[in-house]
């Protein structure tokens, strides 16, 4: 694994509402995030439509967007994709440096 990885974030699929409304009992699966510090640079799930809530990753490492930014995002409630907010703010608990270094597109620090 590269050095450059800071931070790695697993979140277990039951800790988002819509799991408990999709069956019974929820359904089981994960979303683990990894972040170099500023944005997200790795990403996998396993569980049910999970390539539907990844799709929001692998923008966001396609397009190099900060941290802070993805955390801005709103996230439709209740769906299975709040998972990936829930990892965001896990990612972001763990390493609060990650979200003050983060660059808007423009280039201005974000939180200054």
């Amino acid at each position: 694994e590269p050095a450059d990885l800071r931070e790695r974030q697993k979140l277990d699929l039951a800790s988002v509402a819509r799991a408990y409304t999709y069956s019974s009992p929820p359904p089981r699966g994960f979303l683990t995030l990894v972040s170099d510090g500023a944005r997200l640079v790795g990403a996998y799930a396993a569980g049910p439509e999970a390539g539907e809530w990844l799709q929001q990753a692998t923008l966001a490492i396609r397009a190099e967007v900060p941290l802070a930014v993805l955390m801005d995002t709103i996230q439709p409630f209740p769906t299975l994709s709040e998972i990936y907010l829930k990892a965001l703010q896990e990612l972001g608990a763990r390493c609060p440096d990650c979200l003050t270094a983060a660059q808007t597109p423009y280039g201005a620090t974000l939180g200054a």
